[in-house]
């Protein structure tokens, strides 16, 4: 048994994290941040974007700030949208976290409304939403697992702070038992499926906004409180493509982020379906058995 973990893990999750709760974090994101995520004042007018690692978080920050401020693009020039949403349980410089200032502080000080994110399962997220009434607006994004578990492998290789697992079969093996940095899958989604329902609680999934973006934009407009022309709404929609949030040096997260592989991108495909270029029949077999099993009886399906 690796020291500090509860079962066996590669070597390069030792180097780069630790186990909270039986979940697998990064070191860049520590536990005296994650305490402080948990008391993390929220406002009423706060609006949190809540995701699994790699399932559109940046595409569903573009789009609420751009909702915020009325389609307004100028508003959102000069600054990163990775900066215009503090992602909560990080460090700024996660190159030395033990010294480095806390995104959580900026956070505190940040004027309302604020638009803030988190990848944390519900237990570790601030009190105020971590609970089956969460008392301020939260958007849930799902993409499906295999997806997501392709997406994140190369995500590993790109990222200098995250495990740099040896082969996608490797990887496999961690996301399959739940020991991917941040946990289970299915822990993270579940919770907010079962809170769809809840007045403040937009689950969307990323195959359905790939499929009919201008429709998601009006559903997170109307979450909001605001409502565009089918015009305004073609705007954004046309600024948020994949290509568009690419080619944009603000959108882009290749501009801000510390990269290990100057030949790969934080924007890899953004499509559905490349899982299948990776997953062979056993892996699909041994997955679609966990994915059963995890999901019988909650009704949440997705396109694969």
């Amino acid at each position: 048994m690796s020291s500090g973990f509860s079962s066996k893990v590669p070597d390069c999750v030792v180097q780069t994290c630790y186990e909270y709760e039986g979940v697998i974090m990064p070191l860049s994101m520590p536990l005296w941040v994650l305490n402080r995520v948990r008391k993390f004042e929220c406002r009423p007018d706060d609006l949190f974007i809540v995701t699994f690692p790699k399932s559109g978080t940046t595409w569903l920050e573009q789009l609420s700030l751009l909702i915020q401020h009325d389609g307004d693009f100028s508003k959102l020039e000069g600054t990163h949208i990775m900066k215009a949403v503090p992602f909560l349980e990080t460090v700024e410089d996660d190159r030395n976290p033990s010294t480095s200032p806390l995104v959580i502080d900026k956070a505190e000080k940040m004027a309302s409304p604020r638009i803030l994110k988190s990848h944390c399962h519900s237990p570790f997220l601030p009190q105020d939403i971590s609970t089956d009434d969460p008392k301020v607006k939260v958007i849930y994004v799902a993409r499906n697992p295999k997806d997501t578990a392709v997406s994140y492998y190369h995500f590993c290789h790109y990222i200098p702070l995250l495990p740099t697992y040896e082969s996608w079969d490797m990887f496999f093996e961690e996301f399959l038992a739940n020991r991917a940095p941040q946990g289970s899958w299915f822990e993270n989604v579940l919770p907010w499926w079962r809170r769809r329902n809840h007045p403040n609680v937009l689950f969307l999934k990323y195959e359905d906004m790939k499929k009919d973006l201008p429709g998601a934009i009006r559903q997170i407009a109307e979450f909001m409180g605001k409502s565009f022309s089918d015009d305004a709404i073609e705007k954004i929609a046309e600024a948020s493509t994949f290509k568009a949030m690419k080619k944009n040096p603000s959108s882009n997260p290749d501009t801000v982020l510390q990269k290990s592989n100057q030949d790969s991108s934080f924007m890899r495909k953004g499509v559905v379906g490349d899982w299948k270029n990776y997953f062979t029949d056993e892996q699909n077999k041994r997955f679609d058995e966990l994915y059963d099993k995890e999901m019988a009886g909650s009704g949440l399906e997705f396109e694969f």
